[in-house]
């Protein structure tokens, strides 16, 4: 299992692109981008916590059409792929030719997390979803936000249906944040991507291995 946001690729990267992204769709005029960044301020601070900080932002896509959001959704996946690090897709390329199964999994939305597995020959994915109806875009989550304890949560549930309960381990997981935790501490090998904070200190506490990616 990876994570997206800040373990395959830098997290400032990420942003950068999926701004630029907003601003040439037309979705980011000043008010627009006044509210993300008082979301972000909100959320660093903690005063909002990630999942109301991620459904404040979804806005932004209300009313977008599908196809519109797809097209988007292909721009962004192509410029975030070159961006993946080469640690992250020599560990996805070893662990695919040992007959592990790999999944990406992330609180980004899906539609862009299968166009970056597709790209990474990763096996599947796991992601947040977002509310469609008819030719529309919603600004509103369908489902759980995969954030902390519901990537675990959402892992199991696909694990249990695909390989049966009992029928398959967590043989190794990476993350970057602290965030991801909840996932870390169920494989058989937790991997800490450039870890600091909280993240830094469990993994030294538990013996995790500390990955310095570049």
């Amino acid at each position: 299992m990876f994570d997206v946001d800040g373990t395959l690729f830098s997290k400032r990267a990420a942003q950068t692109v999926f701004l630029s992204h907003l601003r040439a769709a037309g979705l980011l005029g000043r008010a627009a981008f006044a509210r993300l960044v008082a979301i972000y301020l909100l959320h660093r601070v903690g005063l909002m916590d990630p999942v109301k900080a991620r459904q404040r932002g979804l806005a932004l896509l209300d009313g977008l059409p599908v196809a519109r959001a797809e097209q988007m959704a292909d721009r962004l996946a192509a410029e975030l792929l070159p961006l993946v690090r080469a640690e992250a897709r020599a560990e996805i390329a070893a662990l695919r030719a040992r007959g592990h199964y790999v999944l990406l999994v992330s609180a980004s939305l899906g539609m862009v997390v299968r166009r970056l597995a597709a790209g990474l020959e990763a096996d599947g994915c796991l992601a947040s979803e977002l509310v469609v109806v008819g030719d529309r875009c919603r600004g509103a989550y369908d489902g759980p936000v995969l954030e902390g304890r519901e990537k675990w949560v959402a892992l199991s549930r696909y694990a249990d249906d695909r390989f049966g309960r009992g029928g398959w381990t967590l043989v190794a997981a990476y993350g970057d944040s602290v965030d991801d935790v909840a996932l870390l501490e169920h494989a058989a090998e937790a991997v800490a991507v450039n870890a600091r904070g909280g993240l830094a200190r469990t993994a030294a506490r538990r013996g995790w291995r500390q990955a310095a990616w570049r």
